[in-house]
């Protein structure tokens, strides 16, 4: 991808020499066609494709939260075409040939520009609970002291599906979580950790932990 500065193709939209033009930003860029792919029909290609059309799956699980807003806002930085592309470019490689998640800790659920705090770790707890602490920072802006813990959670029995916990009411003011995690089907639970803003439109990024349920 190249940005077109001047000239005659500035302004223009579509296809043109095996390029497509197209505007993002009040900005033209041009992108090249893909060659053609002599690899198409190869076992490679097909893993690929097998990968692909599970983290595209996994994306429409969360495509109708507010955790777009982090992807969207991380590929308008990254001048990416879009979150979708971005959340599919950064999850993809946690994904084996079968379908299946070959690696928890590869996902991904927010990206963003806020910072974790310092000394984030689990902790020894029973089974079915997350429990968490961290370094408190009551020098920092009040604001930021009130960004609220969130989790996505996945659990074993339904990988293709995100729970979001949203209203735990802990802060970064407090230091410690104890969150329980219930799934009567589930043995285990994939937890993704971060925290945001009251607007929801600013992330950390999200941190990973497994839950022994029973």
């Amino acid at each position: 991808m190249v940005e077109i500065k001047s000239g005659l193709l500035k302004d223009a939209h579509g296809r043109y020499d095996g390029m497509v033009i197209y505007h993002k930003r009040g900005k033209t860029f041009g992108r090249k066609f893909p060659s053609y792919d002599g690899n198409a029909g190869s076992p490679t290609r097909a893993h690929q494709n097998t990968r692909l059309s599970s983290v595209v799956t996994l994306y429409q699980s969360v495509k109708n939260t507010f955790l777009v807003y982090s992807w969207n806002r991380e590929a308008n930085n990254r001048n990416i075409a879009s979150g979708y592309n971005l959340f599919v470019k950064e999850n993809i490689n946690a994904y084996d040939t079968d379908y299946n998640i070959g690696d928890f800790a590869l996902l991904k659920f927010t990206v963003g520009d806020l910072q974790m705090p310092f000394h984030f770790r689990q902790q020894d707890a029973p089974e079915g609970v997350l429990s968490i602490n961290w370094e408190t920072t009551p020098w920092i802006l009040d604001r930021r002291n009130k960004d609220e813990l969130v989790l996505a959670v996945i659990y074993d029995n339904e990988p293709f599906r995100v729970q979001i916990i949203e209203n735990t009411g802990i802060t970064r003011n407090d230091g410690i979580a104890n969150i329980p995690l219930e799934q009567p089907d589930a043995t285990e639970a994939h937890v993704y950790a971060f925290f945001t803003n009251a607007d929801r439109d600013s992330f950390t990024n999200s941190l990973y932990y497994k839950i022994k349920l029973k």
